[in-house]
């Protein structure tokens, strides 16, 4: 009975990772018949204000200074055989997402700006730029499948056994309690989309801007977004993610967007790892 069950899970998370996979390579078709009968032209409208926001050099490197502060340390730890305690495993979002939302208000505080001011476009609703984000999500998501698929062969070609992020690895560990599991899902869904999404398009993103075209501010921040995550095998797919979450934002102007973005590719990895297990 609990294997039957456990196929049907598998089942149902194979189902749902098939589903938007089949939607994003729809939109991507979509989207590549109407720039080619010129009927849609892709457009960044939104980039000329987003050089307007207060954000400046200063603030860029209190971003810089404060991800390095938190990544850094699980970078240079000795590596940890098996799980980490369920208490370190909530407690690391929580205090991720506080120093993230201490940094933005640090930033809003110093520029004297309010949070509609600077994350918001007056000509993009909400319900809008949330549309926004999840059409742009899906469409991202099969290149970035496909991407991932590439290294991953090309590394197994090479010998080299590939490895998952860790939190992947946490997550699969049946030690674990079922609202720790569910808490990590959440934390990847939710927690990190709207921290990180703040940090390096709202202030990181913006304050580069000032002093580059899109493409290279684009590029930098996206270097910059896959190396601290220190994980090797996610480089490529990480700064192709970034460089489409800053244009979802250069499109809307409201950091909703590439929020959603972010969000439905970590919910659509969850699918694919227990569509997996």
């Amino acid at each position: 009975m609990f294997l039957e069950t456990a196929d049907m899970t598998r089942l149902l998370f194979q189902v749902l990772a098939g589903l938007i996979l089949l939607a994003g390579a729809t939109i991507d078709l979509y989207l590549c018949v109407r720039v080619q009968t010129r009927r849609r032209v892709p457009s960044l409208g939104a980039c000329t204000r987003l050089t307007q926001c207060p954000f400046t050099v200063f603030h860029a490197n209190l971003v810089l200074f404060a991800t390095l502060l938190f990544a850094l340390p699980a970078f240079f730890q000795p590596p940890i055989s098996g799980t980490p305690k369920e208490s370190a495993l909530i407690l690391s979002p929580l205090l991720y997402a506080v120093m993230g939302l201490l940094v933005t208000t640090l930033c809003l505080t110093y520029s004297n700006a309010s949070v509609s001011q600077v994350f918001f476009s007056p000509s993009c609703t909400a319900r809008r730029a949330l549309g926004k984000g999840l059409f742009y999500g899906l469409a991202v998501i099969p290149p970035v499948v496909l991407l991932s698929m590439v290294i991953t062969t090309v590394t197994e070609t090479l010998g080299v056994e590939p490895h998952l992020q860790e939190v992947f690895d946490w997550l699969g560990d049946g030690s674990l309690t079922l609202g720790t599991r569910m808490f990590m899902i959440a934390a990847a869904v939710v927690i990190a989309p709207v921290v990180e999404e703040l940090l390096f398009r709202g202030i990181l993103f913006t304050a580069v801007l000032k002093a580059r075209p899109f493409f290279p501010a684009a590029l930098l921040v996206g270097l910059y977004f896959a190396l601290v995550h220190f994980h090797a095998l996610s480089f490529l797919p990480l700064l192709a993610l970034s460089i489409a979450f800053s244009a979802g934002y250069g499109a809307t102007g409201s950091i909703l967007t590439p929020i959603a973005m972010h969000a439905l590719f970590n919910l659509t990895s969850v699918f694919f790892y227990l569509a997996d297990r």
